[in-house]
């Protein structure tokens, strides 16, 4: 397969005739999928590390990098490894400790899975910002987040606490599996709650959730609710799973994930009901046509500007 239209069709430039040919040719032999994942682990990889300016395709559309330090920085992580969109940071011991704290930024469009230095596994959504420490020391285990992640907590014998910062409040956990949201430039603070138990914090109240809870921030109050349906932090998995969400609330879901502006010029769509599973990778033109045929909606894509328009 071509490199420059792979890389097209990493970065959303790719037409749907494109895509869906990408697609068929992925699916059409495990030698194929793997050389794809190849190619989007060397793509991420330069995202990730900020040095976009230092990749390019020369005339045999072979890659050329002008310094190898710029997808593999050794002096900070392990290791880089993609399976389909899912990127893994394993961050080892070999960091250098005068740097106390490190930050990711995950690409919108992107999403990321890494392993703290205690053992905890944390998946990072799109647009996401994460400050951890290279080890935990002290009484608490603390990290900061701006936008989405999902948390498997390491419990420790010492019943050390994890702590979840947010510019909205924070939740604290001994050993557990949750989700939070709190993207600074949304009202969204949400935390949800699969095992274990969390203490969710803000500046004027507290709430203590048990499995299948969630504490979301209502007029700044926190209010208790049921969670019924886990299928919407299949995100970890790389699949998009939705369950009688609105038509206008998906396509929220969907610019977060593929990092695009989508506008809705028909509002008589907005509140229509979508139930379906898609995989990441398929691509929102792919995610559209299949809703197009439940719903009676156009649309057209301005790639300048990477906005989708909703008729």
């Amino acid at each position: 397969m071509d490199r420059d239209l792979l890389y097209r069709f990493f970065n959303g430039t790719a037409s749907e005739s494109e895509r869906k040919d990408i697609r068929q040719w992925a699916d059409a032999a495990p030698e194929n999928m793997k050389e794809l994942l190849k190619e989007r682990k060397l793509y991420t990889a330069i995202l990730l590390t900020g040095e976009r300016e230092s990749f390019a395709l020369s005339k045999e559309k072979e890659p050329v990098w002008y310094k190898r330090s710029y997808f593999v920085r050794w002096g900070q992580y392990a290791a880089v490894f993609l399976c389909a969109v899912l990127l893994t940071w394993l961050v080892s011991n070999r960091v250098d400790r005068a740097s106390s704290m490190m930050q990711v930024d995950v690409p919108l469009g992107q999403y990321i899975n890494l392993t703290l230095s205690d053992g905890t596994n944390v998946y990072l959504n799109s647009g996401t910002t994460f400050k951890y420490p290279t080890a935990f020391t002290g009484k608490n285990r603390e990290v900061e987040i701006d936008g989405e992640g999902f948390f498997r907590v390491t419990h420790q014998k010492n019943d050390v606490p994890f702590i979840v910062k947010t510019s909205k409040g924070q939740v604290k956990v001994l050993g557990t599996q949750f989700n939070v949201e709190a993207y600074n430039d949304k009202d969204l603070f949400e935390t949800s709650l699969l095992e274990g138990k969390v203490e969710v914090t803000t500046a004027s109240d507290k709430l203590v959730l048990n499995p299948s809870e969630k504490a979301v921030l209502v007029g700044g109050k926190l209010k208790r609710e049921t969670l019924d349906d886990e299928s919407s932090y299949s995100w970890t998995s790389g699949i998009i799973d939705f369950n009688n969400i609105r038509f206008d609330d998906l396509m929220k879901e969907f610019e977060k994930i593929y990092g695009v502006h989508i506008i809705i010029r028909n509002p008589q769509i907005k509140d229509n009901r979508c139930l379906g599973k898609f995989r990441r990778i398929d691509g929102l033109d792919y995610a559209l046509q299949v809703l197009q045929v439940d719903i009676d909606f156009e649309y057209s894509h301005d790639f300048e500007t990477q906005t989708f328009y909703i008729n």
